[in-house]
Formats: C-alpha cells, structure tokens, sequence
C-alpha cells in the first residue's frame, strides 16, 4: 500500500497538480505545513489556510488525506529542517506501507506503471525517480534539461530514517520512475522566492543563478551549456517541447 506525503509552503498552488497526479494511486496522503508559516530558511511565507483547505477539499473525494502542522523551520540549516520535516511525516504514515514523497512541484507521470513498480520492488531498496526538469516556460512551450539524468530517491518503508532530504542510507532499485518537476518553470517572482527558502539556499548564489534565468530566451537557449548552479555539468543543454494544456 503507499502512503503520499507532500510538503505544502511558500508553492503551495503547484502541489494541487502534483496531488491530483498521484491521488487515484495513493490508499492515504500526508500533507505538513509549518505552523508558523515560516519556510526552512525562517522566511515567512503566505498561506491562506481556509482558501488551501477549501482547494484540498475539491480533490479529496475520497477522504485519503490528513493535515499536520508544527515546528518545521526550527532544526537547524534549511537542510536540516527539509529532512525533520520529511521524518516527522513519514512517522504520520500507516506502519508497513511504502512512503513516497512527491514535492509540490513535481508530477507522477504515469501513475498505474508507478504503483506497480513501487510495490514490487524489494523493500530493503528505496525508489528513485529521475526528473524530467523544466527550466523555464514561454506560453505552451518549455525549456527541459537535456539529457535527462538527474536521479532522487521518492519511496522507502523505513519510517523516520531520511538523512538528508529524501535520502536513506538504502541503496536504489534498478529502475527509475519519471517525474514532471517544475523545477525553475516558474514566474521571476516565484524561482526568486524558491530559491531564498528551498533547502540549498545557503549554497545558491540567488542573484547569479536569476541573472542566467533571465537571460534565457527563444532564440538563444542552444547556446547555454553546463549551467546547473551547484554541479554544472548535471545540466548540460535545454530542449524546447510543447507541453500540453
């Protein structure tokens, strides 16, 4: 059985995709927000709790889903908080199910082919998902990092055992679950905002990494090269595809 967890903040508007993604699959989801509405960097964040609930409702047809807040912003460095976070959810999860964490900014692409390979899979394993990233978007179209290769673990059963992030000390499956993740696919205001309260905002270098962004158009994005801004080489060239509406 898999037990959903996401983490609604300062996007909160993009996890309702990421959960209509994965709610016909999902036997309960887990969703946790900080109770002071602050993000893992400590900057406060809006949140319409009534309008967000309001929202959740609509989805939640099936009544799969339950709300936790507490202290989420208070562990520690934002890496730190991402993970207690991550922990204390998982914690919140039905004993013995498979606990997948999907973020508000990505999307299960296939969600029959996802249940079946999670719950076929060795439980000594954790899954891994490979993003298919969107850099930036103009309209229908959108700029993705090309090749795709950039691998994050998604699912374990071990409850409260992440030691950074998502990450156990498990070792992968063999196999790889695609996501959709908005990654920088966002307005300036919102990649901005991202940026100064994601879990790396003390190893980001916000105004240079906007700077490249904003630079970015139509006509000359062949021209960027190894431009991820902690690795490079992880983002090696961009794409141009139709996304569908």
């Amino acid at each position: 059985m898999l037990s959903f967890v996401t983490l609604l903040a300062y996007d909160y508007k993009y996890a309702f995709d990421a959960i209509r993604s994965y709610y016909d699959i999902a036997d309960e989801i887990i969703l946790g927000y900080d109770h002071m509405h602050k993000s893992w960097s400590g900057n406060y964040f809006e949140f319409p709790v009534f309008k967000i609930k309001d929202e959740l409702d609509k989805i939640d047809t099936k009544k799969k889903m339950r709300r936790f807040t507490e202290n989420f912003h208070a562990h520690g460095s934002p890496i730190e908080n991402d993970t207690f976070e991550r922990n204390e959810l998982s914690k919140k999860c039905k004993p013995g199910n498979w606990i997948v964490q999907i973020d508000a900014d990505e999307r299960i692409i296939y969600p029959g082919h996802t249940k079946h390979a999670i719950e076929h899979t060795d439980p000594q394993f954790c899954v891994q998902a490979v993003w298919c990233s969107v850099y930036k978007t103009f309209g229908t179209k959108a700029l993705i990092i090309e090749p795709v290769n950039e691998c994050q673990p998604i699912a374990t059963k071990l409850q409260g055992q992440y030691t950074a992030a998502r990450r156990t000390n498990q070792p992968p499956a063999d196999f790889t679950i695609p996501l959709l993740h908005y990654s920088w696919g966002r307005t300036a205001d919102e990649l901005r905002q991202k940026l100064t309260n994601w879990s790396h905002s003390q190893e980001t270098n916000v105004d240079e990494a906007m700077k490249v962004w904003e630079s970015v158009t139509l006509d000359n994005y062949q021209e960027l090269r190894d431009f991820h801004p902690g690795v490079p080489q992880t983002w090696h060239q961009l794409k141009l595809v139709e996304m569908k509406v």
